[in-house]
């Protein structure tokens, strides 16, 4: 069985990472979805938010799992029995990265190697940072993260306000 993963901080989970993650399913038998933890980040959703909201925009696609895990990804990728990792590029700077990263985790995990997707035609811009952006301007979301992902970035964007006051 040839298994890959998906990586990333999904926070929150966008079309343009819903799209790979669909495209990663056609070409691999088992796709393991994972919201990375990374201590020195900061979130706006939870790891247990995160994970339900990828279990809810991406059911139906069968032959994925999700699951959180905050340890090194080579460590991960031997765990599963990965023979690749599947991450988008949206432009050289996103390249640039991971493929210093695909060289990093080849030292620490050589049996499994990086396969970089470009976005398709409207995803190019689409980042986790340019939602959450648009969602404090008060912006539309529409096509850019589903309709329960937008509900729970303004659920959270209102909590954020109310705390702040």
């Amino acid at each position: 069985m040839r298994t890959a993963v998906v990586p990333g901080s999904f926070d929150p989970l966008t079309c343009g990472h819903v799209d790979i993650i669909r495209r990663a399913a056609l070409l691999f038998d088992k796709v393991w979805v994972v919201a990375m933890i990374n201590d020195q980040k900061k979130y706006t959703f939870t790891p247990e938010e995160r994970l339900a909201i990828m279990e809810y925009d991406l059911k139906g696609i069968e032959n994925i799992t999700v699951e959180f895990y905050g340890g090194m990804l080579y460590d991960y990728l031997a765990e599963k029995d990965a023979c690749a990792i599947i991450k988008g590029i949206r432009n050289s700077d996103d390249t640039d990265y991971e493929i210093f990263m695909a060289n990093f985790n080849r030292v620490h995990c050589p049996s499994a190697d990086t396969i970089l997707l470009p976005p398709r035609h409207g995803f190019e811009r689409i980042s986790s940072s340019y939602v959450k952006d648009r969602c404090r301007k008060g912006l539309s979301l529409e096509g850019l993260v589903t309709k329960h992902t937008a509900q729970m970035l303004l659920k959270k964007m209102e909590d954020e306000k109310w705390q702040e006051m």
